[in-house]
């Protein structure tokens, strides 16, 4: 299945008690400068983005690529300033007035049938791909026979446990930020929404970086036969 899908990276930071946010309804406010360097690098190498609408939501716009010559490297490679980016949301509530739909991008939808009535052709997404159930390992089958070879993952936390659900993750980019967040109301967990059926994936370090105040860390996911 692995070769007829996309390469597929999630990119994302946590505290060091394994959180993404003090709240959920808020963005993360813990990454520095230098995280955002980072996250900006990463981004870049990737065709498509794929972000969760409580991520949208919570920050008002997608990432951006914005390094001059982060964009000299893409143009090299025969890629257009941006990323695809891809969000998902099942309700289809996703605030049309937010600063993401004026940024200079290509937006996709996924969504389901209930989902789709709010945003018919021309209303704010360039395609929405519609299906009852939320079958990702199809979706991104297309994605493949469309010639996306490399793809990033955003967030938020239920997102990044949909593609574990599906072993539908290759690495992980993480960024360890030097803050505790679990005591918290209500903080989001990194990960969230999927149960280990069968055995683990076994992780395998392929760097780890300390930045000024963060750890940069990139594993490999190798996961066991069917």
């Amino acid at each position: 299945m692995k070769v007829s899908r996309p390469h597929l990276v999630a990119i994302f930071a946590q505290s060091l008690d394994g959180k993404i946010a003090a709240d959920r309804r808020q963005r993360p406010s813990f990454g520095s400068r230098e995280d955002y360097q980072h996250l900006e690098t990463q981004a870049a190498q990737q065709q498509a983005l794929i972000m969760g609408a409580a991520t949208l939501r919570a920050y008002g716009t997608s990432l951006r690529i914005r390094d001059p010559e982060l964009l000299r490297q893409r143009a090299a490679q025969g890629l257009p300033p941006q990323p695809l980016t891809i969000i998902c949301s099942a309700s289809g509530q996703i605030p049309p007035d937010l600063p993401f739909f004026r940024q200079p991008l290509t937006r996709w939808l996924w969504t389901t049938p209930a989902g789709a009535q709010a945003w018919p052709p021309g209303s704010g997404f360039e395609e929405v791909w519609v299906a009852a159930d939320w079958d990702l390992l199809a979706r991104l089958l297309r994605l493949k026979s469309l010639g996306l070879e490399r793809v990033g993952v955003l967030g938020g936390g239920r997102l990044l446990g949909a593609f574990l659900q599906a072993q539908a993750l290759d690495e992980l980019w993480m960024t360890l930020a030097p803050i505790l967040l679990s005591g918290y109301p209500d903080p989001p967990a990194s990960i969230e929404g999927w149960q280990l059926q069968g055995s683990p994936p076994r992780l395998r370090l392929l760097e780890c970086h300390p930045g000024s105040v963060e750890l940069f860390l990139r594993y490999r996911l190798d996961w066991p036969d069917p």
